[in-house]
């Protein structure tokens, strides 16, 4: 993998995107019941950041991802990215799953391209594409099918696909989830020197606490308060230390210990 980062060309005119969710609530209904996931959330991302968000299975993180991609709508309250609300699928998102998805009729280089804005021109896409491929590590493997490249590999093919849409805001949703421990270190390493060369605003759903404090410059932790059945956001904590982290410091120590309690785990046993 590649380990010099520069800003391509191409997306040199790329912004990164504020993000603003309002008094945001969701219900499922069905014949038999409503189910209110989420509550009255209210948040702030600031364009640029890096925002994981953290909490129970259950409690609409990935709701919360979706609304704000405009692949689901809210009950009531909105999303605004910019000064523009979310109305439909936004084309100023893009998203990276858990799965990464990719086609497998179709090369590297042809899933990247499937990410491409409608209307990029052939010779700007071309250009694009080779530079997300070098940028992931990926110029090697651009004329191979996804069986014949590991699990790590497909995901930074997920990964240079959600870019190639050149997103003010890029919406990762367990990306790194189904990979081994090493290669889960390696993309979390390849996300922050993209980030750092790539203006885009990132919202990281996670279940790792370690991962949120390694990537994030803010964690936030949605849970139930007491006497709720629905999720709102319980805590917004602002990480002030420099990229690398150590997981050893003080400053890591405590954050972990405190988010671990909020979740309901025993720092002790982990």
């Amino acid at each position: 993998m590649t380990t010099a980062f520069a800003l391509p060309e191409t997306v040199q005119n790329a912004t990164a995107l504020e993000v603003e969710f309002l008094d945001l609530s969701r219900t499922f209904t069905t014949k038999k019941e409503s189910n209110t996931v989420l509550r009255d959330v209210n948040l702030h991302l600031e364009a640029g950041q890096i925002v994981a968000i953290l909490g129970a299975s259950g409690c609409g993180k990935s709701t919360l991802l979706r609304a704000a991609s405009g692949l689901d709508r809210p009950s009531t309250g909105s999303v605004v990215i910019g000064s523009r609300a979310v109305t439909g699928i936004d084309e100023r998102c893009a998203v990276a799953f858990q799965e990464p998805r990719l086609l497998p009729w179709r090369s590297v280089r042809d899933n990247v391209s499937i990410g491409l804005a409608p209307g990029t021109d052939k010779q700007s896409g071309r250009q694009l594409i080779a530079e997300l491929l070098e940028l992931t590590g990926l110029s090697h493997a651009a004329d191979l099918r996804p069986r014949e490249i590991s699990g790590g590999m497909a995901q930074r093919v997920s990964l240079a696909r959600a870019l190639a849409r050149r997103p003010g805001v890029l919406l990762l949703d367990e990306p790194f989830g189904a990979l081994d421990a090493l290669t889960r270190m390696k993309m979390q390493d390849l996300l922050l020197a993209i980030h750092k060369s790539f203006p885009t605003t990132v919202l990281l759903v996670t279940h790792d606490v370690d991962e949120a404090l390694t990537l994030a410059d803010r964690v936030v932790v949605l849970g139930r308060p007491e006497g709720q059945a629905s999720a709102t956001v319980i805590e917004d904590r602002v990480l002030s230390a420099e990229h690398p982290r150590s997981h050893t410091s003080n400053e890591f120590v405590a954050h972990r210990t405190a988010l671990l309690s909020l979740l309901g785990v025993d720092p002790a046993n982990h």
